[in-house]
This record gives structure tokens, C-alpha cells and sequence, in this order.
């Protein structure tokens, strides 16, 4: 039992290392690639200049800019600060795409940004989004993947080391408690000019969009959704990453969602595709 722990012991330190070794790269690589970083606007305009070793310049009309993403990762919230990002109908892919606009603040305080969005969507009514609740069995269907994964870890360690693996079952608490935590965090919102996503707990992420930029919705549900009585709404831009964060919007009720679905598709029937 004493090798086991230790074992343990000594696995626990080298993922601790290897996570405060990623983390300080990536604080590396922010500093090289947004080291006098600098936004203008011109006519409708914006560009971005940054980089320390090599010095990079992108732009896009203003018009172009598709979805938003706001973060909040744990740092930024230890320094009272957060990034925005955006995405943009550019009509660039694979190697080009580095060159298209993407961030609009790396890092900024909350105020700044929220001046920001409030700048380029004056009429949003971002700062006023009555946040609406998941389903009221989100946080089971978010804990299940985590729950099937501790469940099977205690039997494998059952299996090898007797009964000291059933220890692995103290998973089982913490999973449904952070479930609950996600699920009390994220929200959505929807106010006739724009629909926002709020997601995460330790580290959170705002996306959102106008009406008028979004191009395609997909209402879905599993089956498991569709025996809690709940179902996810995916929206798609002209400018949507398939490697950056979709707004997807994940265990609403369902009338809730199919009701947001109609008025999305009544109201993108009317419009004109703003690209």
C-alpha cells in the first residue's frame, strides 16, 4: 500500500510540474506574439499590429466582424482582467488565416472591453442581456461523462489493487459538484439584437452575436435530451472557426430552445444576411 501511495505521490507531483511548466509557456508565447500590441481604427477600418520578434498586421472592415468572444481565464481574473476576440468574414482559411483579425484586446480590464463592445455594438444591448437558466437537469446531463470516467477508474483500480481502489468513488461527489457548478454558471441570453452564450466556471467565456450575422441554427438533442426534456442550439456565422469556441448553446428547455429557434428563423427569413 505504501509503493501505491508513493507511486500516486509522485504521478500527482509530475502532472502539477507539467501544468505549471504549459502554463508558463503559453505566458512566454503571449508576451512574444502580443508585445506592443496596437488597435486603430480608420474609416471603418480596424487593424491590429503586434509581435516582439517578428511584427504582424491584420485587418478587416468593421462590418465584417461576425461573433464576439469574451474570456476570463483563472490569471486573468487573479489580475482583474479579461481578452476579446472576434470572428470575421474574411473568406481566408488554412495558411492565411493567422492574418485575419482576431483579437481586439489580448488583455484588458473588464471596463475596457465592455467600452469596447459597447463601441462597436452601441445598440446591442450588451451590458443589459437578462441571463436566462439552463434546464433544470443540465447539471446531470454535464456530469455524466465525468461520472462514467470515475466509475470506470475505480474499477480498473479495483481490479489491480483491491479495495484501496474503491477510494477512486470519492470522484463520484466531485464530479456531481462541479456539475452543479457549471451548470449554475453557464447561461443564455436573447434580447432581438443579439444572442449570448455564458459558459464556464473556473475559466469563463462569453460568445455572442448580432441577429443580423447569424447564417444558419441547428436545433439538436440526444437521447438522453430528449428524455430530460431539454435540447442544444448551435448558430453559425459567416466567419465561424471550426477550431475556435462556436456559439453553441447547450441544455436549454426545450420549449425554451425551440421557441428561440423560431424566432431566430422568422427573423433571419426577414433580414438580409449582413456580411
Amino acid at each position: 500500500h505504501d509503493s501505491v501511495v508513493g507511486i500516486g505521490l509522485a504521478a500527482v507531483s509530475l502532472v502539477v510540474a507539467a501544468l505549471v511548466l504549459v502554463r508558463l509557456l503559453s505566458v512566454l508565447l503571449a508576451i512574444l506574439q502580443f508585445h506592443g500590441f496596437i488597435l486603430r481604427e480608420d474609416d471603418g477600418r480596424l487593424s491590429v499590429e503586434r509581435g516582439l520578434l517578428a511584427r504582424s498586421r491584420s485587418s478587416a472592415r468593421r462590418r465584417r466582424i461576425q461573433a464576439w468572444s469574451l474570456r476570463e481565464g483563472v490569471l486573468h481574473r487573479w489580475f482583474h482582467r479579461r481578452s476579446l476576440r472576434v470572428d470575421t468574414a474574411a473568406g481566408q482559411r488554412g495558411a492565411q488565416e493567422q492574418h485575419t483579425l482576431k483579437d481586439i484586446a489580448p488583455i484588458a480590464t473588464p471596463g475596457h472591453c465592455d467600452a469596447l463592445i459597447q463601441h462597436f455594438l452601441p445598440e446591442a444591448g450588451w451590458g443589459a442581456l437578462d441571463w436566462q437558466p439552463l434546464h433544470r437537469g443540465a447539471w446531470l446531463r454535464i456530469a455524466m461523462p465525468g461520472l462514467l470516467f470515475a466509475l470506470l477508474a475505480t474499477g480498473a483500480l479495483w481490479w489491480n489493487f483491491g479495495g484501496i481502489g474503491l477510494l477512486g468513488l470519492l470522484l463520484v461527489p466531485l464530479q456531481l459538484w462541479r456539475a452543479h457548478r457549471i451548470a449554475a454558471a453557464c447561461g443564455y441570453a436573447d434580447n432581438g439584437k443579439l444572442v449570448a452564450w455564458r459558459s464556464g466556471w473556473l475559466s469563463k467565456r462569453w460568445n455572442f452575436a448580432e441577429f443580423d450575422k447569424v447564417q444558419a441554427l441547428r436545433l439538436s438533442q440526444s437521447p438522453i435530451d430528449r428524455r430530460l426534456g431539454m435540447a442544444s442550439l448551435l448558430l453559425d456565422t459567416a466567419g465561424a472557426s471550426p477550431f475556435g469556441a462556436p456559439l453553441h448553446l447547450h441544455h436549454l428547455p426545450l420549449a425554451a430552445a425551440q421557441a428561440l429557434s423560431a424566432r431566430l428563423g422568422a427573423q433571419l427569413a426577414r433580414r438580409r444576411l449582413q456580411w
